[in-house]
């Protein structure tokens, strides 16, 4: 179901949201903490398949530059000693002779080896465990950092593609781009607890069930939680309710009670609450968000023209009604996030013209003037503001009325991308914890 399927032209053309793509792809939050250099390891044996960590970062590729890879895996008769022959090599192409891909080669190469915040060189490709690079000519090996790039004479000279080989460690997903990368704090929506947010949604038979965020911005195979989510819980939302970094279950019923369902650690397992509050049956539209950036979430309402909030205790319940401001009735739908990474909540809403606006939070349940953030979202469902893929910037997921989902990745401004491929469909009677 959540296969990526090709590109929304068409639809990407009609939604005015911000400029192209950028030309690296996104960049998780990190600590300090840094893992050194790669270490000379040639290949030793011949493995079946793909590992998960060169694997991934093809994914990442792909997503940015939209072309197929030219290969992990090689067999073991084929050519000589090559990490290809162990998985934990890749090949991308970029050809030298057009100048966009070149551009987009010279720009990869020096993203991975720039110098970071805290002063660490080569900082991506130590978090990602790259051994040795080689392209157009060159060589970049990790293990000998400071001679950087240096002739390269094999008999391919690499004028069409970079080739990466990786580590075990990085191809293993041991590395920090894997183990530490995220928003500060931790993401409010993931579910199993990785660096990616993930989407909860209740399909047609009144199954939840799980979609795994991953570096590429799109979902994994989803994971069944259980039955017995019917329409009786009228609207869901998923965040930390309790500040342990794992995203919970908050929904409202009916008869206007509010539950509260935590996670048990495992992604699949939930401990359902007492009713935790009752009267919400007034309130037309409700997200769950820490305002305040202490790591638990709280509740963001609608009624009328009014606007509320509640600050949440970390145990489900929540403290008394706080006042936002008025002039809220012409925004249908809002969801919560955090736009940039610092840790407390903004919010986004979208009007019955369609326009998406954008209000940054203060960290004390106040917010600025609203900017207008993009057009065209009449077409689509409820959004679910999430990080999908591990950058501290939250993204946007929705669906439009023929079910095919659409991810939008934050600028970390409050503004998004244009829209990027379909990353899913059938998702007509589906409904997405955001609801």
């Amino acid at each position: 179901m959540l296969a990526a399927l090709g590109t929304a032209a068409a639809l990407a053309a009609a939604l005015v949201i911000g400029p192209p793509a950028h030309a690296v792809p996104p960049t998780p939050t990190f600590p300090a903490t840094i893992d050194a250099y790669a270490v000379s390891d040639d290949q030793t044996r011949c493995i079946d398949g793909e590992r998960p960590g060169v694997a991934d970062f093809r994914n990442l590729l792909e997503a940015e530059y939209g072309r197929a890879d030219l290969g992990i895996h090689r067999p073991c008769a084929q050519g000589g000693t090559s990490e290809h022959k162990e998985g934990r090599a890749l090949d991308y192409p970029f050809n030298v002779t057009n100048a966009t891909q070149k551009a987009q080669a010279d720009q990869l190469l020096a993203w991975l080896l720039a110098t970071d915040q805290y002063g660490n060189k080569h900082a991506l490709a130590r978090r990602l465990g790259i051994m040795y690079m080689i392209w157009n000519h060159k060589i970049w090996r990790a293990y000998r950092p400071n001679e950087g790039w240096l002739p390269y004479g094999g008999p391919n000279p690499h004028t069409d593609h970079i080739h990466f080989s990786f580590g075990w460690p990085g191809a293993r997903q041991e590395t920090t781009w894997w183990t530490l990368g995220g928003s500060p704090g931790g993401p409010a929506e993931s579910v199993n607890g990785d660096k990616f947010d993930d989407m909860l949604a209740v399909t047609a038979s009144d199954e939840l069930r799980m979609y795994p965020g991953r570096v590429s911005a799109e979902f994994g195979q989803s994971v069944r939680i259980g039955p017995g989510w019917s329409t009786e819980y009228n609207r869901l939302g998923t965040s930390d309710v309790d500040g342990d970094g794992l995203g919970d279950i908050v929904g409202t019923s009916e008869d206007g009670g509010l539950h509260y369902w935590h996670n048990n650690g495992t992604g699949t397992s939930y401990s359902k609450s007492t009713n935790v509050g009752a009267g919400w049956k007034a309130f037309e539209w409700l997200t769950f968000v820490d305002l305040t950036g202490d790591n638990k979430a709280d509740i963001v309402a609608r009624d009328g023209d009014q606007l509320y909030w509640w600050r949440g205790a970390g145990n489900g319940t929540y403290g008394p009604k706080l006042h936002v401001g008025a002039g809220w009735a012409t925004f249908p739908e809002f969801g919560g996030g955090d736009a940039d990474g610092d840790g407390d909540g903004d919010l986004w809403g979208t009007d019955e013209a369609g326009r998406l606006f954008f209000w940054r939070g203060n960290g004390a349940g106040g917010f600025a003037t609203k900017i207008e953030a993009g057009s065209g979202w009449n077409v689509f469902g409820p959004f679910n503001v999430m990080d999908i893929n591990g950058d501290g910037k939250a993204d946007l997921v929705a669906a439009n009325a023929a079910g095919d989902l659409f991810r939008w990745l934050g600028k970390g401004d409050g503004k998004f991308n244009a829209a990027g491929p379909r990353i899913g469909f059938g998702w007509t009677d589906i409904r997405i914890a955001s609801y």
